[in-house]
Order: C-alpha cells, then sequence, then structure tokens
C-alpha cells in the first residue's frame, strides 16, 4: 500500500450518519477521532503498528479531540470505533492473545488486555512518522475542516516534533487526496452533474467519467475536502463555475453571471438559462452544499474576474 492509497481509504471510511431526529444530520466522528488519537500515541512512542493498547492514555487521546469536533447528540465512546473500524479493512480489534479478533462489547474493564492493529499494508505506511503527519492533515481535510486549527492545538505530545506537520501540499499536487475526493463527491451525487442532470456510470471496475468534482471554496484556499464544500459537475458546467459565468446560490438555485448575452451564442444562452433553476442535490442532508461556500461562488459571479 502506498500513502496515496492509503489516504484514498481514510477519504471513504464508513463513519455512518446520524438520523435526522438527533438534528441536521451529519456524519459521524468517531472513527476518524480514533484514527487521530491513535496517530498520537504512536508519535509519543506508547505503541506500535501492530499492537495499539486499549488504555486510558488513548481514551484521553480520543476525548480531547472529540470535545472539539462533537455535534448535537455525539457520544464520547470510544470504544465503539476501537472495534467497528475493522469494518474499514485497515484495522483490527484483537485480544490479548494477540490472535483472536474482538467480537464482543468493549469495556473500561478491558484496558491492557485488547489491542487494536492497523493490516492490510496500512501498517508499513502509518509506521512514518511523516506519513503520520500526511495521514492526519488528510483525516482533518476532510472530516474535520472548520475545527483544523482547533485539532492542531489540541496535543498531548511534549515533543517539538509535533510542530513540524507539513501541510498534505507541501508532496505532489493529488497526494491521494484529489482522487478520493472525487471519488466520494461522484458517489454522493450519483454520478449525476448538479446543474444539468448529465448522468454518465460506466460498469463497473471502469473509472472513466464525464462528472467531475467541483471544490465551491477551492482546497488551496480553504483546505477543506468534506463533501459539503462539493458540487458533482459535468466538465462544461464545472468550467463555467470556476470562472465565475454561473454559480450556486445558497438557496439551492443556480445564479448565472449577467455579462453573459444569449444572442452571441447557443453555448452562452445555456448558462443563461441556468438561473433561477434549482440545484440537483444528493439524497442524503449530511451532504448539501454548505451555505459559506455557496455564498463564496456566489460573491464572485456579482463580481466576474477575467
Amino acid at each position: 500500500m502506498t500513502l496515496n492509497q492509503a489516504i484514498e481509504l481514510l477519504y471513504s471510511l464508513n463513519v455512518g450518519v446520524t438520523p435526522l431526529a438527533e438534528g441536521t444530520p451529519h456524519e459521524r466522528p468517531h472513527k476518524p477521532v480514533l484514527l487521530l488519537a491513535v496517530f498520537d500515541l504512536l508519535d509519543l512512542g506508547h505503541a506500535t503498528t501492530d499492537r495499539i493498547p486499549w488504555s486510558q492514555e488513548l481514551r484521553d487521546l480520543f476525548s480531547s479531540r472529540f470535545l472539539v469536533v462533537r455535534k448535537h447528540n455525539d457520544k464520547n465512546s470510544p470504544d465503539l470505533p476501537f472495534r467497528y473500524l475493522a469494518g474499514d479493512g485497515i484495522w483490527e480489534a484483537i485480544e490479548g492473545d494477540g490472535i483472536t479478533p474482538v467480537r464482543r462489547e468493549i469495556r473500561v474493564s478491558d484496558m491492557g488486555h485488547v489491542f487494536g492493529r492497523f493490516k492490510s499494508g496500512f501498517e508499513v505506511v502509518a509506521v512514518d512518522f511523516e506519513n503520520r503527519n500526511r495521514l492526519r492533515d488528510a483525516i482533518i481535510s476532510r472530516y474535520f475542516p472548520w475545527a483544523a486549527d482547533s485539532l492542531r492545538s489540541v496535543s498531548l505530545i511534549p515533543s517539538t516534533e509535533s510542530n513540524k506537520t507539513p501541510t498534505i501540499s507541501d508532496g505532489p499536487p493529488d497526494s491521494g487526496r484529489s482522487p478520493a475526493f472525487r471519488r466520494s463527491i461522484i458517489e454522493i451525487y450519483d454520478h449525476q452533474c448538479a446543474a444539468c442532470g448529465l448522468r454518465i456510470r460506466l460498469p463497473v471496475g471502469n473509472d472513466i467519467s464525464f462528472i467531475d468534482a467541483a471544490h465551491l471554496i477551492p482546497f488551496a484556499v480553504s483546505r477543506n475536502d468534506h463533501p459539503t464544500n462539493g458540487l458533482a459537475l459535468c466538465k462544461n458546467h464545472h468550467w463555467a463555475m470556476d470562472r465565475n459565468l454561473i454559480a450556486p446560490s445558497p438557496d439551492f438555485r443556480w445564479m448565472a453571471s449577467p455579462i453573459l448575452d444569449g444572442r452571441r451564442s447557443n453555448g452562452e444562452r445555456e448558462l443563461s438559462e441556468l438561473s433561477g433553476k434549482a440545484l440537483l442535490l444528493p439524497k442524503d442532508q449530511a451532504f448539501l452544499p454548505d451555505t459559506a461556500g455557496l455564498n463564496w461562488r456566489l460573491e464572485r459571479l456579482l463580481a466576474p474576474e477575467f
């Protein structure tokens, strides 16, 4: 497994979404927070990638971050992701014998008797300090971009190395996160353009698609890869939005720039006629476009830059 592949897996964790009855639906934070805590435990030298103890120290590391990102009725329960992260293929919880998988509820009394470990090649990536920094950055960008500064300031690590975390943009342009963001957005929007409804989905195993994943606020500006900062757009409407010719508004309707003149070309007419039409939104309300991103785009439509 490469670092890029590990980042793609982190972007697609099966985190689950809270029900509407618990307030505005949102992704559950438990698995990403547990991974942040585990990375810190590894940085401290109090665990290895093949033996991560279920301990009070891990629970404290988890809690310090969980309290920063929790929403509504989220419960501070690190025992749940410690066990259920196994469903994502990179982790397993094992009994003290180092062999038997945990298939029961984990309790506080299990401290010192239950361990976790990375597997499937993830352990090879996570063993390196710099890789963990990149993985940590990826988790924050994907799941908690609004709390990035707070999460980075919460640290139980005394070493000065904790202040040397590189940004994910320090590496190659994609660094695993761009294809991962694209995949998550396309799946959330079911391969359909949020402007025109174009939907092309080729057979399983073929990654070719006419649909792009477009950031509302560019990643270079926001460092935000959460799906609420994205839209699925066909290449034509992605191009038009990035050039401030069209923009999604906070009322989930498209707006067209007044500089467009349908008399000049069919292309301009089609973009102009998009104005006032509803965005084609994802079914899951937890991934509706964020108001801040919609406003960011709309403000630039009103003052287009050429």
